[in-house]
């Protein structure tokens, strides 16, 4: 990594979206919090990471992605414009509150025991080595949305591919615009139908039934509805299916840390905090500055991308001792995996939960697995840690 001069200012050459895993480990660059790259700026460290998630001045940047694939108007654009991602303020509030209020922690923690019926079927014989990834991690969330949602648990697969199709736009890959318009027409379409056989079959306790009560309040405008309902679904599966493959690998391949998960229980969520810390799915967080922003001595122009490297902030030395060990009794271990602030993740408690029971079920049912190495590719690309395949040697 070279200097680039920028104004009187000195930063570090960083490109976020490299398709190279990053040799670059974790925090300031010589004690720069602040680096630069052909992408625009790159959050370093904590400290600063924190306080730009944090800061209201710095709007999220999904919008501006999706108009350089080429999507500058019509139904998603438009989905896109007034999601809870693009609010601010009041609106941003008055948008999240509904799903915030459903998402709360009593919801969160009777998901439990849907979570261990849902291994329970999916794992149900299994033995051997078995393509984890595809096999148990993919059907999990998908599985829990279809619970919190009302919806068919055939419905599963649809519900998958959507995700993975429409978070397609994170891999900057513009020659999938035609395939993501596709995906979103398809997502709306099946939301559209879902509200329907719901009114006609009648009103639940379910999560969408709980948007639809809503909308009928006059709390939400039917387009708010259906945005409401969209980025549940957009959100709901590819990345949390990605994480609980980076914790079982992570966790898997220390076989001291599975030790002593199998041998004590009660260490399982600080086992899945600190594998997130480590292995973070959402590598990169894009923001915009929507003024002049001074960080540290460099000013931020107006209109100018900032993307915070969560992969480098999670390893930060200055925040977290020994940061590239596993350390299951780390304290303040607060890792911006699922980000801060008013954006942060509304389903951050849901998915812990899920990877925490994928982790109990294989320490209780299958002690002794492994990850075949040879058959498993894992791997950082543009900033994000993903499961390219997972391979487990199941063995009680």
């Amino acid at each position: 990594m070279g200097a680039i001069s920028r104004g009187s200012d000195a930063l570090p050459a960083v490109e976020p979206f490299s398709a190279e895993p990053q040799p670059h480990m974790g925090g300031a660059i010589e004690g720069k919090p602040l680096g630069f790259g052909s992408a625009g700026y790159v959050v370093l460290s904590y400290a600063l990471a924190a306080r730009v998630l944090r800061d209201s001045r710095f709007r999220n940047a999904a919008l501006d992605l999706m108009e350089q694939f080429g999507i500058t108007a019509g139904p998603v654009h438009e989905f896109r414009a007034r999601s809870v991602l693009m609010a601010e303020g009041p609106q941003h509030m008055r948008l999240r509150a509904p799903l915030a209020r459903f998402m709360g922690p009593n919801t969160v923690e009777t998901i439990r025991d849907v979570l261990r019926d849902i291994l329970g079927d999916i794992m149900h014989g299994m033995s051997g080595q078995v393509p984890f990834h595809t096999a148990v991690a993919d059907p999990i969330p998908a599985r829990i949305y279809c619970h919190l949602a009302g919806a068919p648990t055939s419905d599963a697969p649809k519900v998958a591919s959507l995700s993975a199709r429409t978070l397609s736009l994170l891999s900057r890959d513009r020659s999938l615009a035609p395939m993501i318009l596709a995906a979103y027409d398809e997502l709306f379409d099946y939301l559209r139908n879902l509200f329907a056989r719901k009114k006609a079959d009648g009103l639940g306790s379910d999560m969408l039934s709980f948007l639809i009560k809503e909308q009928e309040a006059g709390k939400l405008s039917p387009e708010e509805l259906l945005n409401e309902a969209t980025a549940m679904l957009e959100a709901s599966s590819v990345n949390t299916s990605h994480q609980i493959g980076l914790t079982v690998w992570a966790l898997l391949r220390n076989r001291d840390i599975w030790s002593r998960i199998r041998n004590d229980a009660s260490l399982i969520p600080a086992a899945v905090v600190e594998a997130t810390r480590l292995f973070p799915r959402p590598g990169i967080v894009s923001r915009i500055a929507t003024e002049s922003i001074d960080l540290d001595g460099t000013v931020i122009p107006q209109g100018t991308d900032v993307h915070v490297a969560i992969w480098s902030a999670n390893r930060d030395p200055e925040r977290f001792e020994r940061p590239g060990e596993f350390d299951l009794h780390r304290e303040r271990n607060q890792p911006l995996t699922f980000s801060t602030g008013a954006h942060g993740c509304l389903g951050q408690s849901l998915a812990r939960v899920e990877m925490e029971e994928v982790v109990r079920y294989l320490a209780t049912h299958y002690p002794n697995s492994v990850v075949v190495d040879d058959a498993t590719e894992v791997a950082q690309v543009g900033g994000r840690w993903l499961v390219k395949s997972l391979a487990v040697d199941l063995r009680k």
